[in-house]
């Protein structure tokens, strides 16, 4: 997939395009059914499928104190974007001047002229232009007197609610990975970098990897299983996020204890995907306790990940 940072750095030929555009925070089922149509549809009529996104999010731009917590930086987005067959992605930076932008000046202008769009895919939501007032309506429009062929992509289901970035933001918050993961169509996850850490995890039999997040997490505190997925493989983790109390460690942290290892993943990368909320974090008056209960976490993370049919170690 070609990456291209606005619309100004567009080759001049490039044209005969079929269009979806978006934020597309998480890349969850219903962006990969408008991007599955997108491709599909490029394929069987010779044209270049492109995603057209912003960054950042126009929450962080227009209202800051409003914006949300990614559900995934920048790259891993445009990962999966790639994964589904798209060809080409914008990246459009997303200014206070480009969101004054018209809506039909938008259509006219960017989508017509300038994108040369003969097939447009989005959702029913969909919203664009000055105060976000484009909608569904003024595509519509533009495709009823033949500027391109408008495809409105019916919103997707889970467990009963529609699938949107915010609903899986409300769950990451509660500690459901389960239900975003549902949402996501893969488990939610974290990456960064290993950091060295206080050595107290390794002094309890326990050694961990400190992770120092990509992007802000709003993950709920608690003690988690997930796999971790490193460049030595895939393994089993029990993951602590959030303070340690019976050290007196106020500030959040992300330890996880990666079964089956006994190596050294500091300076390197890794993703912790997680799987299942086991329980809260508890303050322990001592450190056998708290050893018994990082045993019984143990013990029922090695459970969750056989249980879990996307695990392969």
């Amino acid at each position: 997939m070609l990456i291209f940072q606005g619309f100004d750095s567009l080759p001049h030929n490039f044209n005969n395009t079929a269009v979806a555009m978006g934020n597309y925070d998480g890349v969850h089922l219903g962006h990969q059914r408008i991007l599955t149509e997108l491709v599909e549809c490029s394929c069987s009529k010779g044209l270049a499928s492109c995603l057209v996104t912003f960054h950042p999010h126009p929450i962080q731009v227009l209202a800051p104190e409003r914006a949300p917590a990614m559900i995934m930086p920048l790259e891993r987005r445009l990962e999966l974007v790639a994964s589904l067959g798209v060809e080409y992605t914008i990246v459009v930076p997303f200014t206070p001047e480009f969101a004054s932008i018209l809506p039909n000046t938008f259509i006219d202008e960017i989508l017509v002229n300038r994108l040369k769009c003969k097939c447009l895919f989005v959702g029913a939501d969909v919203r664009f232009g000055k105060d976000r007032a484009g909608s569904i309506g003024d595509l519509a429009k533009a495709s009823a007197i033949g500027k391109f062929q408008l495809n409105l992509i019916p919103t997707v289901d889970a467990s009963g609610d529609k699938i949107s970035s915010s609903v899986i933001r409300r769950h990451i918050m509660a500690g459901n990975v389960e239900a975003a993961a549902n949402c996501l169509g893969r488990p939610y996850g974290i990456a960064g970098t290993v950091v060295s850490g206080a050595g107290r995890g390794r002094g309890l039999g326990f050694p961990t990897a400190n992770m120092k997040p990509d992007i802000v997490t709003r993950l709920a505190e608690g003690i988690y299983a997930a796999k971790a997925i490193t460049s030595y493989g895939t393994f089993c983790a029990a993951v602590h996020l959030g303070p340690i109390p019976t050290f007196g460690v106020q500030r959040p942290v992300i330890e996880a204890h990666i079964l089956d290892f006994d190596g050294d993943f500091v300076g390197q990368q890794i993703r912790l995907d997680f799987l299942q909320k086991i329980r809260d974090i508890k303050h322990f008056n001592n450190e056998s306790d708290l050893i018994v209960a990082i045993a019984a976490d143990v013990k029922a993370t090695k459970e969750i990940c056989s249980s879990n049919t996307d695990f392969h170690p």
